[in-house]
This record gives C-alpha cells, sequence and structure tokens, in this order.
C-alpha cells in the first residue's frame, strides 16, 4: 500500500573516485549500501585509512563534547556559565556542503580538543590529589590534639616511644600491663567511644616486650612524621585544597567559555563517524587492481536522482545498472505515507517493520488507532485541549523523530475525541441542550440500554476490525501467490463476520432497544440477509475446518480441523478484548462528571468555596484527561498489537536506512 518499490544498485567505479561516490551518495538521502557479492576476478576491499585512528578522534571529540556539558551544568549557577545547558545539548541542522567542509579546519579543530582534554586530565589530576588529601586530613585528626610537631614522637638511644590508637575494649587490660613495667611512662585520651589515643615512652629494654603487646591488642602506630603539629600540617593541607579549588574554578571558567565552540567540536565528531561509516561500507565492497563494486537498494523514484548526482561528481567514470530485486534478496522496507499518517508509523514499527513484501498497515492502523483514541476520549472540550496541547510541543520538537509523532498522535487523537464527544453530548463531563447522537453510557436512573448499546458499538468495532485483519491477511497472501491460504485461512473468515453481522444485527437490536420500530428498511434488509447470514457463518467455519490440516498428512488433518473450530473461542475472547474501549470510555466519563459535581457543590455554597470548588475542577480535569490519554495509548495500542496484528501482520522486515543518515549530534540538510 505505502511499502516503497525498492531497485537494486550495481556500481562499478574507478577507484580514483571511491571518496566523491560515496560522498555523493550520501547527499542523495537514498541509498542504503549492503555487501557486494562475490564476483570472479575480484577480491575483498581493502583499507585506506585504519579505522582505530578514525575512533579514537571520534572518541576524544565525543569525550571532549562530553566534558565541556557536564562543566557547563556543574557551574551554571555561575555568571560566566550558558544557562541554556538544553540547547546546547540539543543537536542543530547543517547544511550537506557545511558537512562536507569539515577537513577544512579539522585541524584547528583537533588542536581545540586536545586543549579541552588536557584540562580534563588536569582536572581528574585535582580530583586524585583532592581525594589524597582530604583522606590525610582525616587521618590527622586523630591527633589534632597534640602540641608537640609528630615527628618529636619518635625513639632515642635509650627509649622506645609508642605514639597511636587502640580500640576502647583494650584499654584497662593495656594499663594494667603498663604497670607493670618498671621505667615505662604512658598516657591515654579518649577521642571516640570505641577509640583511644596512646602515648608512651619505656626503656629499650622494656619496649620490645610491650611493642609485641601493642600488637597483639590492635595497636596503630601514628604513620605521619611531620615537622608540624597534625593541626599546623591540617591548616596547611586545607589551604592547598583552597588552592586546588581556586584552579578548578579556573578551569570550569575557561571550559564555560568554551560553549561557543561545541557545535564545532560536534560537527568534526560526526564528521569521524561518517567516516568510520564510509570505512566500514566500503569494506564490504569487491575491488580489482583499479576500480571497486558496490550493491545498494535504492527507492525506485529516486533512481534519477542517484544516477544524476553520482555521474556529476565522478565525470563519468563509474556504470551503474538498476535492476529489480529477485526473490532471494531481502530489500529493506522504507514507507512513504501523506503526513497524516506518517505519524503512526512508528505505532507499528514498535510491533515490528513490515516486509518488503507485504502490505504496510500504516494507514489502517492510523485509520483503528485514532478511532479507538476518540471513542476513549470522547469529550469535546478533552479533544481541544489534546490538539491545542499535542500541537504546540510536537511544534517545539524541530526533528522528525518518535516524541514529535507521538505528541501529533495526541493531537490527531484530539479531532476523534472531539468528534464522539459532541456524538456523546460530553463538553468536560457537562451536556449541551441538545439531544445526544449516540446515548451516554453513563447511566440513569435504573435503565441500562444506554450502557449496552454503547458496549455493543464497542464490541462492534472489535468485529469491522478483526475481520479487516482477516481480509489484509487474504491480500497478503495473494501477494505471495498463496491462493489456498488466502481463501481458506483470510477470505472465508472475512465471510464469517459478514455472516455473523447479517445473521445477528436485527436480534441484537430488538433486545437491547425493544422500542425502536423494525419496519424501516435498514431493518428490512437485514430480516431478508438474516438466514444467508446463518448459511455464511456455519459455512465458513465448516469450510474452515476441512481445510485447516490440508498441508497436513493423517491425524494432523483431524487436529487442525478441531483447532479451526475450536479457534472460534479464542475469536470470541478477542471481540470482547474490545469491551476494553466501553471500560476506558466509562471511567473517564464517571471522574469527570464525579469531579464537576464536587466543584459545583463547594461553588454552590459559596464563599472560598468559589476558588477551591474551581480548583477540584480544573485539578480533576487535568488528572483525568492525563491518565485517559495515557490509557488510550497503551490499551489502543494493545488492541493493534495483539488482537489486529495477529490476524494478519507478519512484520520481520528491516527498516531502510540510507547511508550517511544517522548522526549524533547534527542533522543535514541534502
Amino acid at each position: 500500500m505505502a511499502i516503497v518499490k525498492m531497485s537494486k544498485l550495481k556500481l562499478i567505479g574507478i577507484k580514483y573516485y571511491k571518496e566523491q561516490v560515496l560522498n555523493a551518495l550520501s547527499q542523495t538521502d537514498s541509498v542504503e549500501i549492503i555487501a557486494t557479492s562475490e564476483i570472479e576476478k575480484t577480491d575483498k576491499a581493502s583499507l585506506d585509512i585504519q579505522n582505530t585512528e578514525i575512533s579514537v578522534k571520534r572518541d576524544k571529540a565525543t569525550r571532549c563534547v562530553d566534558f565541556i556539558l557536564s562543566e557547563i551544568d556543574k557551574n551554571k549557577k555561575e555568571a560566566y556559565a550558558n544557562k541554556d545547558i538544553k540547547s546546547l545539548s540539543a543537536g542543530f541542522f547543517v547544511s550537506f556542503d557545511e558537512f562536507m567542509a569539515v577537513p577544512k579546519t579539522a585541524e584547528k579543530t583537533e588542536e581545540l580538543i586536545d586543549k579541552v582534554l588536557e584540562k580534563e586530565n588536569k582536572l581528574l589530576s585535582y580530583k586524585t590529589e583532592k581525594t589524597k588529601l582530604i583522606n590525610l586530613i582525616d587521618g590527622l585528626k586523630l591527633y589534632e590534639s597534640t602540641t608537640m610537631p609528630l615527628s618529636m614522637y619518635s625513639d632515642t638511644e635509650t627509649s622506645k616511644i609508642f605514639f597511636g590508637t587502640v580500640k576502647a575494649d583494650v584499654v584497662k587490660k593495656l594499663k594494667s600491663e603498663f604497670e607493670k613495667c618498671s621505667y615505662a611512662l604512658y598516657k591515654f585520651s579518649q577521642l571516640s567511644s570505641d577509640l583511644y589515643l596512646l602515648t608512651a615512652i619505656s626503656l629499650n629494654e622494656e619496649g620490645s616486650a610491650l611493642g609485641v603487646l601493642l600488637n597483639e591488642n590492635g595497636f596503630t602506630a601514628c604513620p605521619y612524621k611531620y615537622e608540624v603539629t597534625a593541626k599546623e600540617k591540617i591548616a596547611e593541607i586545607k589551604a592547598e585544597l583552597e588552592n586546588i579549588e581556586k584552579e578548578e574554578s579556573e578551569i570550569g571558567r575557561e571550559i564555560c567559555e568554551l560553549s561557543n565552540k561545541l557545535n564545532e567540536i560536534k560537527l568534526y565528531a560526526d564528521y569521524q563517524k561518517f567516516t568510520l561509516e564510509k570505512q566500514a561500507v566500503a569494506e564490504e565492497f569487491r575491488e580489482t587492481a583499479t576500480t571497486f563494486i558496490l550493491e545498494a537498494y535504492v527507492p525506485e523514484y529516486k533512481v534519477e536522482v542517484v544516477k544524476e548526482k553520482v555521474n556529476g561528481t565522478s565525470n563519468g567514470a563509474v556504470f551503474m545498472e538498476f535492476t529489480e530485486p529477485t526473490e532471494e534478496d531481502e530489500p529493506p522496507t522504507m514507507l512513504k505515507n501523506n503526513a497524516i499518517v506518517r505519524q503512526t508509523e512508528f505505532i507499528t514499527e514498535m510491533y515490528s517493520v513490515p516486509s518488503y513484501r507485504e502490505l504496510d498497515p500504516s494507514k489502517i492502523v492510523f485509520f483503528f488507532f485514532m478511532l479507538f483514541m476518540g471513542v476513549i476520549m470522547a469529550d469535546v472540550g478533552y479533544g481541544l485541549l489534546m490538539v491545542l496541547v499535542g500541537t504546540l510541543l510536537a511544534r517545539k520538537i524541530k526533528v522528525d523523530n518518535g516524541t514529535r509523532r507521538l505528541w501529533y498522535i495526541v493531537a490527531i487523537g484530539g479531532v476523534f475525541a472531539g468528534i464522539f464527544g459532541a456524538l456523546f453530548n460530553s463538553y468536560l463531563g457537562f451536556s449541551l441542550p441538545y439531544q445526544a447522537i449516540i446515548p451516554s453510557p453513563i447511566p440513569k436512573g435504573n435503565g441500562t440500554v444506554d450502557l449496552m448499546t454503547v458496549l455493543l458499538l464497542c464490541l462492534l468495532l472489535g468485529v469491522v476490525q478483526l475481520g479487516t485483519g482477516y481480509l489484509f491477511k487474504a491480500i497478503n497472501d495473494f501477494r505471495k501467490k498463496d491462493i489456498a491460504s488466502g481463501i481458506f485461512d483470510g477470505l472465508v473468515w472475512v465471510i464469517f463476520f459478514i455472516g455473523f453481522i447479517f445473521a445477528a444485527f436485527n436480534f441484537i437490536v430488538a433486545y437491547l432497544m425493544p422500542t425502536v420500530p423494525l419496519d424501516t428498511p435498514i431493518f428490512e434488509f437485514f430480516a431478508l440477509v438474516q438466514m444467508p447470514g446463518v448459511y455464511m457463518v456455519i459455512g465458513s467455519v465448516v469450510i474452515s475446518a476441512l481445510t485447516a490440516g490440508r498441508n497436513e498428512k493423517g491425524f494432523g488433518k483431524f487436529t487442525k480441523g478441531f483447532g479451526a473450530v475450536y479457534g472460534i473461542i479464542n475469536l470470541l475472547s478477542d471481540i470482547l478484548s474490545y469491551a476494553r474501549l466501553f471500560g476506558l470510555l466509562l471511567s473517564g466519563m464517571i471522574i469527570a462528571t464525579t469531579f464537576n459535581d464536587m466543584g459545583l457543590g463547594m461553588i454552590l455554597g459559596g464563599g472560598a468555596g468559589y476558588f477551591l470548588g474551581g480548583l477540584i475542577i480544573v485539578i480533576g480535569h487535568v488528572f483525568n484527561l492525563a491518565m485517559n490519554v495515557l490509557g488510550a495509548y497503551i490499551h489502543d495500542s494493545r488492541l493493534q498489537y495483539i488482537e489486529f496484528f495477529s490476524k494478519f501482520y507478519t512484520g520481520e522486515g528491516r527498516k531502510f536506512v540510507p547511508f550517511g543518515s544517522e548522526f549524533s549530534y547534527v542533522y543535514l540538510r541534502k
């Protein structure tokens, strides 16, 4: 339906023009290069430049960008820092000529990158040094109460000095042992509840035994021998830390001032990425001594553009052949839909990219997705808010990505919500003085007709979508020339659904709405086709049972046939899944009405109720709108993926990705 037909390109060119040809192919944004088939008397291409060299350049540039952004974010409160970190982090548009001119300024950019990375390395060394100094301060704080230089706590020729820490639970034992010494002085100073500072001196002859005793009891000697006191050393270190922080601040300022160079570095990084991509695709070429051969897929409508661009670049020194892909080929899938349907393509692609040789379901997915979203939201006020908010947020995003399309889905869904809201006569939970075209699902009095009617309509939507799924299966099978599967696995079930509607329509209407006259032309038509509808249902089930095992042997034919009949239960279960549309619609309307009643009750009370009542209504509707949109998206997607796609969709395609189209920072205008 909207899958673009591909042509397969085989290009033979002179090696001298290989770089120009690749650049030209990239500029067309229409060529996906693939591995070239083996050709007699050709070899696999060799590299002109080592990938590692280019990778290093790209990685350095990427690291440089990340470092500059992190420094700007870290210093965002400073006057010299650019506060718009979001814009600095975002991608930007450049022309193809600007992009290809990067090598002219590459040397200058590389010098800038090296300078920035040198600053980063300096900051890393400062960070290491700061950690070391902070740990040193923590260690010295144990000895901050001492008044002598730490170097004084050293052994002499005749005495042994013990200066360090011990655990509180051994202090009593150590005191007892020191008391036994003839010539020993000691002092225990409490540092915390479980740690003591020990200062002791003894004669050498008793020192060895004391040293062994202390070590056995967890004594940790002071490791510092500075010529100043611990307090003085801490002050020196703090001054050193202040100097380092000043240096860090200065580097931060210098880096923040480079915010105007970010795009230059980003452009350089993506050019290196492009160069790597060229090297990667070139590895898949075949070559002779003077020529290279590449193969690629090109959208058929872009063939002339590619010819013109390549011939204009290579002075005609290439040969190009465009052929139709064979059955053995696996072309990529490129979708081409109008601007509105294109917004929902990513919903299909989140499940799986369509196979090149099947129908693109984007249009029918768009229709049912928006239809179901409209049913779930079903309020004119909510619809207008969805259109307004969705459009504003989508237009803020300049790049056509998934987020932008998601907001456009919300906006388009708002249109359908407004249509169904008008049909249900629902305006932010209120009703206008006109008769609703579709009865309200909110019960009035003890009647249930309105509820059942809306539930029936939701289930009927399920019948229509499932029938459409089987119709698509038939078409896909016919395209693959599998006529039998198209008829027996597809069209037979379409007939089943049509027959079911013919047979059951008047019965269901009479049961749910007994006051409706059945002598109108539409009911007369369904009365006429009621029995044919019964025959269609029975005949479809019989045909499906008899043909389900057509490709099986022996007992498999019977089990497959039984499975086809039993599958009707699963089919009914699928139809019942569409009751979730009714449940979400009903809950949204009840919540909206509840908040309106609460708010109006407070407003009628007067005084502060005017403000509080209005606030409750606003907050309630914002909450209800947000939850309903989220629920609509999730459950709507589920119906597409599980109930609808399971009937016909193969997927497992490979998305068309043009050569030179994926970058980290820039968006090329080609």
